[in-house]
């Protein structure tokens, strides 16, 4: 009997100190801030890829819908062939950023390690894969739930690994830094205590003094899609202070702008830095990131703010003013479905999973209908003031030379907003059954081969899609033309 309960003591002695050792693996520090090293727009090769002709993607969050609806896109432009600069080329050769969330960045981090490979295997690498039966075999697992009662491991943390090892084959940044190639893609995920976007990217983690070099991609891709309350959010330790990172001049202006109310958006993405630099006593030695869609489920926050400002790693509108950019092309991939309307026929109280789950996305499909709105109304808005001060000068120099203006001309910029939701499936009964999807990391087959061809079928019906085909000279995939 003695021996038994020596045993047990052991036993359990083994258990407390396996879950005391677990814990989130540690992002590495960066050694010195470099602005010409790491995962950055500038230092990806542009190879044959133009800036005059702009493409950008956008892949919303859903789960396993998300990101099927994703990768037929993927292959629609893949399959559209198009003429540019006396070369043929597939469109998805011209896309120069891709940004996402959630389910869209499984398909995202997948094309940023292994580019074309995609095609051949991610299917069946994740889409037809039973992804979260796969994840709650490893969740009760005795050793996985000896480890899970550690405060600093989290279900989250066991997902990554997951990934990993079983989709991601290891690869890290470091992977798509040797790559080099466009388009610069960015997994978006949301600094759960001030509910503002985190983008991985270095210019993100430089604020961090960590190098994303060393983090895996299936970390970014688990942080992205870190469901609240399915799943847990990801521990990002901050070194802020040891790598000699100095905030751009402009942080330290907008910071002051408070009371002038001159840009309440520039100050609040300046508060949102130095909140991650802060040595005093509110610096955040952690950052816990969730589901990227928290803050922005259609993945167009960066984009958005790449338009509208200067002071941008990536700034869209610096290159606009420069001329560089002749057609900007923006495909948003929006897997979004109707919100559940089977709590509005009983006089029940919603339960605590019912509400916190209608609080975290009823919210975001109406802001994600503004963020559309706003980005259409950037672009025309720059159009209109080129359009304005080109009418003036017409006009003032109809009175003399005397009366000349020498004003420069805004640029003018074609613009293509192609959007691909289920929104605009004409059918009412078959738009009815992707909207009632479930939000889920598994559907069956047949569900998966759907939501590639809807996804094919509604970029191709797009109208601007098919002005900007016109536009260069392309044809469509699956089209009865020859290309």
């Amino acid at each position: 009997m003695a021996m038994q309960s020596t045993r047990r003591i052991a036993l359990l002695i083994c258990v407390l100190l396996l879950a005391a050792c677990a814990s989130f693996p540690p992002n590495p520090p960066l050694a010195q801030y470099n602005p010409a090293a790491g995962y950055r727009f500038d230092q990806l090769e542009r190879g044959a890829n133009s800036d005059e002709l702009f493409i950008i993607v956008s892949f919303s969050g859903g789960g396993t819908r998300a990101a099927a609806l994703s990768f037929g896109v993927m292959e629609a432009l893949r399959d559209t062939q198009i003429e540019w600069k006396q070369r043929k080329v597939s469109l998805l050769e011209e896309v120069d950023v891709i940004s996402s969330v959630s389910g869209g960045s499984f398909p995202a981090a997948y094309y940023a390690l292994y580019g074309a490979r995609i095609f051949d295997e991610f299917p069946e690498k994740f889409l037809y894969r039973p992804i979260q039966s796969d994840l709650l075999k490893q969740l009760f697992l005795p050793y996985n739930l000896v480890r899970l009662a550690s405060p600093s491991f989290g279900r989250s943390d066991l997902a990554a690994e997951f990934y990993h090892r079983e989709i991601f084959n290891g690869g890290t940044y470091a992977d798509v830094i040797k790559r080099g190639q466009r388009p610069f893609i960015i997994l978006n995920a949301t600094d759960m205590s001030r509910g503002t976007q985190f983008s991985f990217i270095q210019d993100q983690f430089d604020l961090l003094c960590s190098d994303l070099n060393g983090i895996p991609l299936a970390r970014a891709a688990a942080a992205s899609s870190a469901y609240p309350g399915g799943l847990t959010p990801l521990t990002f330790q901050n070194h802020a202070g040891s790598c000699q990172y100095q905030q751009p001049p402009w942080v330290a202006l907008a910071a002051k702008d408070h009371s002038s109310r001159i840009n309440p958006r520039r100050t609040a993405r300046a508060e949102e830095r130095l909140s991650l630099t802060d040595e005093g006593a509110g610096r955040r030695d952690y950052i816990h990131l969730t589901d990227g869609g928290v803050a922005d489920n259609l993945g167009l926050r960066a984009p958005l703010t790449a338009l509208t400002s200067t002071n941008h790693p990536w700034s869209v509108l610096q290159m606009m003013n420069q001329k560089k950019v002749h057609k900007l092309v923006i495909i948003t991939v929006n897997a979004a479905t109707d919100p559940a309307t089977q709590r509005d026929k009983t006089p029940n109280i919603p339960g605590l999973v019912d509400t916190l789950t209608a609080a975290a996305t009823v919210p975001l499909a109406n802001y994600s209908f503004d963020t559309l709105e706003l980005l259409t109304a950037t672009v025309r808005t720059f159009n209109q003031e080129a359009r304005l001060i080109e009418g003036c000068k017409k006009l003032a120099a109809t009175k003399g030379e005397q009366c000349t203006l020498d004003i420069p001309t805004p640029h003018q910029v074609q613009w293509f907003p192609i959007q691909v939701a289920f929104e605009y499936i004409a059918d009412s009964e078959e738009r009815n059954w992707f909207k009632n999807l479930p939000t889920s990391l598994e559907l069956p087959h047949s569900a998966i081969d759907r939501l590639r061809a809807i996804g094919r079928r509604l970029l191709s019906e797009d109208p601007n899609f098919r002005k900007l085909i016109q536009a260069l000279q392309g044809c469509l995939p699956d089209a009865q033309q020859a290309c």
